[in-house]
């Protein structure tokens, strides 16, 4: 948030945790609520120019939480006009030309063993955003780390391979600038090594 603030940005953050305060910056509007209540999301979207998310499973959430969340983001984008949306998930949602790394085919085996549900809602989160009828972008990484690595550089590629960790202070990066990047339009951008 703060590098899309830094960019000139006004900022919504709408959160699920009641602590989320902590983390956010002092000039960012906070609308806490849920993402699988339709008439929130509406509410915390009006007036936006563009959406990011960046949906993450808590313990206990609905296992389609991710897929029934940009459920109501796109009906809402579309009821408010809003045209442009990224979105973050995991390389376990592969389009065509995927070119994975054997680390990642060995990750994403593991998740699919472990928490099948969590790829499938990647992978269905997808579809919503494809038959949208809006400009997404969805950025896809192997795994996220909490690291203060630099994050003034990055490479993004079509099909990977990913690198094996993201900082989220990249993933943040990468979001902003794509906010105006048409490049990306329509595409599924890996965080490359």
């Amino acid at each position: 948030m703060r590098r899309a603030i830094d960019k000139g940005f006004e900022v919504v953050a709408c959160v699920y945790n009641n602590n989320s305060d902590k983390y956010l910056p002092n000039n960012v509007l906070i609308k806490k609520g849920d993402v699988m209540n339709y008439e929130y999301v509406t509410e915390a979207m009006n007036g936006a120019e563009v959406v990011i998310s960046v949906l993450g499973h808590i313990k206990g959430s609905d296992p389609l939480m991710q897929t029934k969340g940009m459920q109501n983001i796109v009906k809402a984008m579309q009821n408010l006009g809003i045209k442009r949306v990224l979105s973050l998930t995991g390389t376990g949602a592969r389009v065509p030309g995927d070119a994975p790394s054997v680390i990642d085919k060995v990750l994403n085996f593991f998740v699919k063993l472990v928490d099948p549900d969590r790829i499938n809602d990647g992978i269905e989160h997808v579809k919503v955003l494809q038959n949208s009828g809006l400009n997404f972008s969805i950025v896809r990484v192997l795994k996220l780390s909490k690291s203060d690595k630099d994050t003034t550089s990055y490479v993004l590629t079509e099909g990977g391979p990913a690198e094996i960790q993201t900082s989220r202070k990249k993933v943040a990066k990468v979001l902003v600038d794509l906010i105006k990047d048409q490049k990306y339009i329509g595409k599924f951008p890996v965080i490359s090594g």
